[in-house]
């Protein structure tokens, strides 16, 4: 897969500002709160985000490595028209090779709603264990969560 990663623009800003999920998954609408809408709207502030390009120069997501208490901590979305299409594992697998090649880490972190099986099969099959199991109230609801590590 020749995926294109670019630091985020005002415009992709405001496509992914607009990303709306079915289903349960609409947990991820990046319009749920002002506070989430803000965050897409202003992504092109965000030191180590990422957007994600496909081979026919579409954008297809967003990912971010962010170093925290000495551990990087992985986020990625991809735009909703794209998820359950079998392509998550080949997709993800890039983009962590992408920032292992950019950030050189030996540890991953990452947070995952627990409701999301499709993501944690993924997540699984790419080597990240399950660490920690817990409740985050997020976007004015209480949802359980998952934190998962990947040591390469």
């Amino acid at each position: 897969m020749n995926l294109e990663f670019r630091k985020p623009t005002e415009q992709d800003g405001s496509d992914i500002a607009t990303w709306k999920y079915e289903g349960e998954y609409s947990f991820y609408d990046n319009d749920k709160t002002e506070t989430k809408n803000e965050w897409a709207r202003n992504i092109h502030n965000e030191e180590n985000a990422y957007v994600i390009y496909n081979e026919n120069n579409e954008l297809i997501g967003n990912c971010s490595f962010d170093l925290e208490d000495g551990e990087y901590m992985f986020g990625v979305q991809m735009r909703p028209d794209l998820t359950g299409k079998g392509k998550g594992t080949e997709i993800v697998k890039t983009i962590l090779d992408f920032g292992k090649k950019t950030y050189d880490f030996n540890t991953l972190v990452l947070l995952v709603a627990k409701f999301n099986q499709r993501a944690i099969r993924i997540y699984e099959k790419l080597d990240f264990e399950i660490i920690e199991e817990f409740v985050w109230n997020v976007n004015d609801e209480q949802k359980e969560f998952i934190a998962m590590r990947k040591t390469y």
